[in-house]
């Protein structure tokens, strides 16, 4: 097999779309906004669209690329473009720094749920993460403009916002769908504490799972007049509620795990 078509192959098993657009990568780092030398994280690296220029505007960048071929490419780049320490790993399970860090990805669409998961629950120091997903993917995560289990799990400690809309000709080679701008933030003010998420779990397990079509028969006895008090319509089916309104929700259906949260924290 010719060297041109083995590398082809290749990029298409790890399902590689580099990202080429300088206005796309001004948009994503400008969204970002890190302080002066704060630490960016590059999940998927690549060629280095997203790490050249952060580390050119005074960061320090850790460049974490699965693909040994960019691995290399990356390391003979690093140097010209500032402090920049480049990891050959998976975006999915390299160990994050414990110190605060803000984080830009675009990484092959089958991993972006996978990713977004990850930091949610990993990168206890994330202070803002910009992605370039696909864009069902992306609207899918943050819950616009239909809500689901995803969005509405995460909702009480993280905003999820969708941004840009990038168009295929922005990567090379070009996929076949749309990408997004996902936006992740932990709340400043979480809307419930991290000791209620098991219950909380287990109430959204009843929205989205429970049997009947509108939210108030899936949740049952107490929902008519919590909905009520959240300004949520009756008739509301669990797609058509924000998610951060299931926080209410919760808290106004089951005060006693609310309160016991809140006495734990304490």
């Amino acid at each position: 097999m010719p060297r041109r078509t083995a590398r082809a192959a290749h990029r298409r098993a790890l399902g590689q779309n580099f990202l080429q657009d300088q206005g796309v990568v001004a948009d994503v780092l400008g969204t970002l906004h890190p302080p002066p030398g704060s630490l960016v994280v590059d999940l998927g690296a690549g060629a280095g669209a997203l790490t050249a220029p952060a580390a050119r505007r005074g960061h320090r960048v850790l460049a974490v690329e699965l693909d040994r071929a960019w691995v290399r490419v990356l390391r003979s780049r690093a140097p010209a473009w500032g402090d920049v320490t480049v990891v050959h790993g998976d975006a999915r399970t390299v160990p994050l720094p414990p110190e605060p860090l803000y984080v830009v990805s675009s990484v092959p669409y089958g991993i972006g749920t996978e990713l977004v998961r990850r930091l949610l629950t990993d990168a206890h120091g994330l202070v803002r993460a910009v992605l370039v997903l696909q864009l069902e993917t992306a609207r899918r995560l943050a819950g616009r403009p239909r809500s689901g289990r995803f969005a509405a799990t995460w909702a009480p400690w993280f905003e999820l916002r969708t941004g840009r809309r990038v168009p295929p000709s922005a990567f090379g080679p070009a996929p076949s769908v749309e990408s997004a701008v996902l936006t992740i933030e932990p709340r400043d003010v979480p809307l419930l504490s991290p000791a209620a998420f098991s219950a909380y779990s287990r109430f959204l397990d009843r929205a989205f799972a429970g049997r009947g079509r509108t939210l108030a028969e899936r949740l049952g006895r107490g929902a008519a007049r919590a909905l009520g008090q959240a300004g949520v319509p009756r008739s509301a089916t669990p797609s058509a509620v924000p998610p951060e309104a299931y926080a209410a929700l919760f808290a106004a259906m089951v005060p006693r795990a609310a309160a016991g949260a809140s006495s734990r924290r304490r």
